[in-house]
Parts: structure tokens; sequence; C-alpha cells
């Protein structure tokens, strides 16, 4: 498991051992929501830079043969 994964793991059992969720339908505080959509932009950002980055260095390995 990686960093995020414990992350997402302790933010979900933090929201839910201090009853932040609605006990009605179990959804996230419109701040949380918040919270986990910056997150999950964030994230996203990360992993298209990732992407591009691999895809400039799979062209250059290609161009060398």
């Amino acid at each position: 498991m990686n960093e995020t994964d414990s992350s997402i793991l302790n933010s979900r059992e933090e929201r839910e051992s201090s009853g932040a969720t609605s006990s009605i339908h179990g959804r996230l505080s419109a701040a949380s929501f918040h919270d986990r959509l910056g997150e999950l932009e964030t994230e996203n950002a990360r992993l298209h830079r990732l992407v591009a980055e691999l895809l400039i260095k799979n062209q250059k390995l290609r161009r060398i043969d």
C-alpha cells in the first residue's frame, strides 16, 4: 500500500469515527467532499505529469534504436 492509499484509509477512518458522515446515506460533508476533490485533482495532475514524462522517455528510447 502506498502513501496515498494510507492517507485515504486514515481520513476515511477519521471521518467514520468522528461522525462526519451522514448516518442515513454515509455521504461526506461538503467540506470533506471539497477536501477529497482537491486531493483527487492533485493526484490526477501528478499522474498526468508522470504519463507525459514516461511518453517522452519512451520516444527518446525509440529514437536511439
